[in-house]
């Protein structure tokens, strides 16, 4: 599957810090104080253990996906998210 440079981070794997998470952003992981932003959780960095490419798949209109993901409980502490948009998925275990 082609992948398309990721319209969040423009390629650069890292993302402006959300206004509603700005309070707490000194204590996130990947927050890099020097350029004021996050890793990108559009292009990988949403993945458990992963890291962000700067690059994503295309949704069904063809442009560059800025993921949407819905979660549904697939087993006692796994969640399964899908994007809304494009069909991309991934798992994570909570662990609990």
């Amino acid at each position: 599957m082609k992948k398309e440079i990721c319209p969040v981070c423009n390629g650069t794997c890292r993302m402006p810090v959300p206004e509603n998470l700005q309070r707490y952003k000194n204590i996130m992981a990947k927050y890099d104080p020097a350029t004021d932003t996050l890793g990108c959780d559009n292009c990988g960095g949403q993945y458990q253990f992963s890291e962000a490419t700067g690059q994503v798949s295309a949704n069904r209109d063809g442009v560059p996906c800025t993921h949407n993901y819905s979660g549904e409980s697939v087993g006692r502490c796994l969640t399964k998210y899908t994007c809304n948009y494009c069909g991309d998925c991934y798992r994570i275990d909570s662990g609990d």
